[in-house]
């Protein structure tokens, strides 16, 4: 039972118009027959360019069509350097914000019926020789929670009463998905990018971009990012029924020119060492076959390492998109709970089965019934 509780303590977070135009005639009455005869004349011709056009119709019947969707159907707008202004420009002006620019940012999560709220700062400064240094803070604005703080690639976690220790990271990864990092590109089989419209956020204009799942196994990632920054100012999973599991705002915005004085402090504080451990790889986790992965995931590691208080022995598997990650534990069979055990928590899934002779365990941000088809695949070789 201590095990089962651990495992469910560490669950926790155009429309287009057309337009018609109609032309009205003016008809004069004739005031001689010479008049008469000329109208009648100027009718003969008309009715012979009406038969034309009627013939001209039945041979090609879609070219009226074909025209109307061109003209419904506006060009693509560019930038004044000819730059197609589209969901890949919007996301690469996303990641060249998070990573280029000085920053400070209110950020409040919705998770379930959790709400947290956090300070985010980002910046850089250059040291004495020259090289920059990028500075990021990611910390809690209430309560005595885990302060995240990055230099380069040097990744620091600092918690009361806890010695602080150091991991090597190009982000701090508390709400922004790594791809936000990495090249978009790598979601193209799993997802595919729609530019919507524009709206506002926090009194700022926000361009919204959605990145809808293909297969529906994972959430759909909906994104408005700032039109003069760059920076998200919301972010929101959605489940196949459209409504939103989880979801991260921005309350406020301080859009920096150079570092401001928290990153000046930032700058001066010392980092403890990153780590050097042994991790046990894959050829110590090879005992198992897991015969369904959802589309476009990729385990990025395996070990062997303990999850309870009493030295309980997993085989830990973690898979990942680029947009979210999920963790699969497979250990020896616990029997103080009720298969399957399924729990969730906003867009995370928690879900434990029994196999034979051994239990599976999926958390992840997925939809339930994908994290338990992929606990059900978990095979032994």
């Amino acid at each position: 039972m201590r095990i089962l509780f651990l495992l469910i303590t560490c669950f926790v977070y155009s429309t287009s118009a057309a337009s018609t135009a109609t032309a009205s005639t003016k008809v004069v009455a004739p005031e001689s027959e010479q008049l008469q005869s000329k109208e009648q004349q100027l009718q003969s011709k008309e009715q012979q360019l009406q038969s034309e056009a009627q013939s001209q119709s039945k041979a090609q019947p879609q070219l009226k069509e074909q025209q109307l969707q061109s003209e419904a159907q506006p060009q693509q707008a560019t930038t004044p350097n000819g730059e197609k202004i589209n969901a890949a420009y919007w996301l690469k002006k996303l990641q060249e914000a998070l990573t280029k620019s000085n920053f400070e940012a209110g950020i409040v999560t919705l998770k379930g019926e959790k709400t947290e709220s956090y300070q985010w700062t980002h910046g850089f400064k250059v040291n004495d020789d020259g090289t920059e240094v990028e500075i990021e803070r990611v910390s809690p604005l209430i309560g005595n929670g885990i302060t995240a703080i990055r230099k380069n690639q040097t990744l620091s976690f600092f918690e009361s009463n806890k010695e602080p220790y150091s991991i090597s990271g190009v982000s701090i990864r508390n709400f922004i998905p790594a791809i936000f990092y990495k090249d978009f590109g790598d979601l193209v089989d799993s997802y595919q990018f729609v530019l919507v419209s524009k709206s506002q956020i926090a009194g700022r204009s926000a361009q919204l971009i959605r990145v809808e799942s293909v297969t529906k196994e994972a959430y759909n990632f909906w994104v408005w990012i700032d039109v003069i920054s760059g920076l998200p100012l919301r972010m929101a999973y959605i489940d196949e029924q459209g409504e939103v599991v989880e979801q991260v705002l921005m309350t406020h915005l301080s859009y920096l020119t150079e570092p401001n004085e928290e990153i000046n402090k930032l700058f001066e504080i010392q980092l403890p060492q990153v780590a050097n451990t042994a991790i046990a790889m894959n050829q110590q986790t090879n005992n198992w076959q897991l015969e369904y992965t959802p589309n476009g995931f990729e385990l990025l590691k395996s070990d062997r390492h303990h999850v309870s208080i009493n030295r309980e022995v997993a085989d830990y598997y973690l898979f990942s998109d680029g947009l979210v990650e999920y963790s699969v534990y497979v250990q020896r069979p616990i029997e103080s709970f009720n298969s399957p055990l399924v729990l969730k928590d906003g867009g995370t899934s928690f879900v434990m089965v029994h196999a034979d002779g051994f239990d599976v365990t999926v958390v992840g941000m997925l939809p339930t019934e994908t994290a338990f088809k992929i606990a059900k695949s978990v095979k032994s070789k």
